[in-house]
């Protein structure tokens, strides 16, 4: 079984390397925007502030007197920068400026000089001084960047503000804009070809491909000079209708992901990915960028458990599988001797009754026919496949697999499903599965209630419906069981997790069922009331 804090760690890490790749870039355009270089540096310090989180930001340039002086300040800092706008030779920017390195102070030393006694009233633990370089690799200038927090400038963040730092520098030193321009694509071109995930500059408005990284050529077997000008969604199932809608509604500065989709490489092998966008400025224009992540062998763990989850529900739903064969073959058996007794006795059998009785046999056999196909049919192993359904169905085909169990156990079901329903994208098999195991935990909670409860509270009542709302498909599946606590509940979704006495539950019911609903961009609720019952809610959107 996967490991999902690590699939969650590695899903954060995807996500923070794409905010910094947009801020990169972000930072880039700023450097390099129409304007003077003074508005043009404010704002890349503007947009380096947002990506470290820092509380405060100020620049300080060496002028012709020999001394180091306050350019910029932003943030909470910035007042205290403009009480002391020339940096001391006892000041930590000075130091940094004369040493050329990079240098962070994890918590201020005791105030020995003006600088640190004003950092002290603006309350700032965590400093960095980033170095301003020349070609020549002397100092120029400081950016001093501080965070209220203790230690919280990390080794990563270090390396981002180096290079940051760098950029700015090119982009005060280089006159000539076209030379920064050619030094920070080269720096940005590095930063690109080496990400490990394939990464794709797309159009806004057509999708089309309009940059790669090397990675998306070697992932995806084609040549750059086939990618470019290539729809984005050649590479995908093209009815992925969420991914196209997904992409109009993504504005400046915001990402969006779409989990578990299918795409080809260029022999049309299939394997899924993890597809993060988000909408940024490129060669000042605006553009998309979406970075895929190959995530064929976690979707191949999923489908294993998946299958896994199903065949014990059949292990477990076994007896009352028989019953609904035996039931027809009753019928077959019972009408066969019947028809051999009076062939024994030589009697004439009126055409109607015979008539009566063949089809007695007919009904027999595609009942049990029936049951046998349906059980085929869920026990099959379905892919994170989506079509247009509508969500009663796999809500009514659960009776075909639990209707003896729940009369079995003296369940009262009401069914309160609305027939006008819009249809939603997902897989008619893997959202029965989700409903068998919801309704099977129910019948469970309940039988639990009616052995510890008192006589007149031992009634057991399922109710499920389904209704729009707000323009999304909701089904819930309420029951008057044992109920939960607030620990259970909150432990509810966790893999192995169980409450059930050994043998009797794998543990993985609920937690395959939260990932098949959220395979569909749907959400699941539970409320419960540890005594009264538990209710689960399944929200998904509309296939419009």
């Amino acid at each position: 079984l996967w490991d999902k804090t690590e699939d969650k760690r590695a899903e954060e890490e995807r996500e923070r390397h794409t905010a910094e790749l947009s801020a990169l870039v972000s930072i880039h355009s700023a450097l390099n925007a129409p304007g003077g270089l003074d508005e043009r540096i404010r704002a890349a310090l503007a947009e380096l502030k947002q990506l470290v989180s820092a509380d405060g930001i100020c620049l300080f340039l060496l002028d012709d007197d020999g001394r180091y002086h306050l350019k910029h300040g932003l943030g909470l800092s910035e007042d205290a920068c403009r009480l002391l706008p020339i940096a001391d030779t006892a000041s930590a920017v000075h130091q940094a400026a004369e040493s050329g390195r990079f240098t962070m102070l994890e918590e201020l030393p005791e105030g020995c000089f003006d600088e640190i006694r004003l950092l002290e009233d603006e309350r700032l633990h965590s400093l960095a001084y980033i170095p301003i370089l020349s070609k020549e690799n002397s100092s120029f200038g400081v950016i001093r960047i501080g965070n209220r927090q203790p230690e919280h400038f990390s080794p990563h963040l270090k390396n981002v503000m180096e290079v940051i730092g760098n950029r700015i520098a090119a982009a005060i030193e280089n006159a000539n804009l076209q030379e920064q321009v050619a030094r920070s694509e080269e720096k940005y071109r590095t930063l690109f070809d080496s990400d490990p995930n394939p990464i794709f500059i797309l159009s806004p408005s057509t999708y089309q491909i309009l940059d790669t990284n090397q990675t998306a050529e070697a992932c995806y077997g084609y040549p750059k000079v086939e990618l470019v000008n290539l729809p984005f969604f050649v590479l995908g199932d093209e009815s992925e209708e969420d991914v196209k809608n997904g992409l109009q509604q993504i504005e400046r500065g915001q990402s969006v992901l779409f989990s578990k989709k299918r795409h080809f490489k260029k022999d049309r092998r299939p394997f899924f990915v993890n597809i993060n966008v988000s909408r940024t400025e490129y060669g000042g224009r605006d553009v998309l960028i979406a970075t895929t992540t190959d995530i064929t062998e976690t979707t191949e763990k999923d489908a294993q458990l998946v299958q896994a989850g199903k065949m014990t529900t059949l292990g477990v739903m076994a007896a009352g599988m028989a019953h609904e064969i035996n039931q027809p073959l009753n019928v077959i058996q019972v009408s066969a001797d019947y028809i051999l007794k009076v062939l024994k006795k030589g009697q004439a059998v009126e055409p109607a009754e015979l008539k009566t009785v063949a089809e007695d046999i007919i009904a027999g056999v595609e009942r049990a026919s029936f049951v046998i196909k349906h059980v085929r049919d869920f026990s099959r192993q379905s892919e994170v496949s989506r079509s247009k359904l509508n969500i009663n169905d796999p809500i009514r085909d659960v009776f075909k697999i639990l209707g003896h169990q729940l009369k079995v156990h003296e369940v009262e079901v009401t069914l309160d499903l609305d027939p006008e329903l819009p249809l939603i994208m997902a897989d008619h098999n893997r959202l029965e599965q989700v409903f068998v195991n919801l309704i099977s935990n129910a019948i469970d909670a309940m039988d639990e209630k009616a052995v510890r409860a008192k006589t007149e509270d031992k009634r057991k009542h399922l109710t499920i419906r389904s209704y729009r709302q707000d323009g999304r498909v909701v089904a819930e599946v309420v029951d008057t069981g044992i109920g939960m606590t607030e620990h259970v509940r909150n432990k509810l979704f966790e893999p192995f997790f169980t409450t059930k006495k050994t043998g009797k539950g794998t543990g993985l019911g609920t937690s395959i069922s939260y990932g098949i609903v959220k395979d569909y961009d749907g959400h699941i609720e539970v409320e419960s009331e540890l005594g009264k019952g538990t209710s689960f809610r399944l929200t998904f959107p509309s296939a419009g």
